[in-house]
């Protein structure tokens, strides 16, 4: 009797803990992964802090950041795929993966590089201007100018809200939030090693993506002229130019866009 009940206990205590982990992670994406508690965030990022701190140091970005943007884009799951061909970690964009020669998105140490690498260009774009990279990082660069607005205020909030809990420094969207000087130093070195390769390497047969476009681009509904840049990789004025746009450059769903 006493045993019947002891693994009664021990079921029900098991079944209690499934249920806490399913709660926890369900919060996680309905919340946010940015709402969970700094020591939750840095237990999650743990497994890939050596890559984090390679890729970091590299292309002179603060890790702190890197996780933020993991944080926000997959909450850590190395798998994750988006609606758009997202993928992987930092959940690269078709476009970024040709850009940087990334060959499998779901390789955590090809992603995060590939991310990190972004994320450096986009520091230097915008002078260390942490809410603007963020906010290309998500929206594409062709929609967020130096000093302009910026349109996705809700998503750098999630991910200037991760990055003071990894960081434990205060980041808001308001805040006048600049990259150090020794990470600007760092990223002008990382700029000047890649300067003699081109920023976007030539799209091979090996890149997995099956929703990389070859030849031509199905605009969607929904799709700006910049969003088929980030699906394709091609320049907004090739694009322009390949199809013999006019301003104010409308593209609509079902359109076929040349792309060479």
């Amino acid at each position: 009797m006493r045993k019947t009940i002891h693994r009664a206990v021990s079921v029900s205590l098991a079944c209690a803990a499934l249920i806490l982990a399913t709660a926890t992670l369900n919060f996680a994406h309905a919340a946010g992964c940015q709402t969970l508690s700094s020591n939750n965030l840095q237990a999650r990022a743990s497994a890939y802090k050596p890559l984090i701190q390679n890729a970091a140091a590299q292309h002179g970005v603060s890790a702190s950041l890197v996780k933020a943007v993991i944080t926000v884009e997959s909450c850590f799951r190395p798998k994750a795929r988006g609606t758009l061909g997202e993928k992987g970690l930092m959940q690269l964009m078709p476009a970024t993966a040709r850009r940087f020669n990334i060959k499998n998105g779901y390789n955590a140490q090809q992603n995060i590089h590939g991310g990190t690498r972004y994320l450096g260009y986009l520091q230097q774009r915008y002078s260390g201007d942490l809410p603007r990279m963020v906010a290309a990082y998500n929206a594409g660069e062709g929609r967020i100018k130096p000093g302009g607005r910026i349109p996705n205020k809700a998503y750098v909030s999630k991910v200037m809200q991760a990055y003071s809990k990894f960081s434990g420094k205060s980041a808001s969207l308001g805040a006048d939030t600049k990259a150090s000087p020794r990470a600007a130093v760092s990223v002008k070195q990382a700029a000047l090693k890649t300067a003699s390769t081109p920023a976007a390497a030539p799209v091979g047969k090996a890149l997995p993506w099956a929703d990389l476009h070859s030849g031509t681009y199905h605009v969607k509904t929904g799709d700006t002229v910049y969003e088929a840049m980030r699906q394709t990789g091609v320049p907004v004025k090739k694009l322009v130019r390949l199809n013999n746009l006019s301003a104010p450059y409308t593209i609509k769903a079902g359109q076929v866009l040349k792309l060479k």
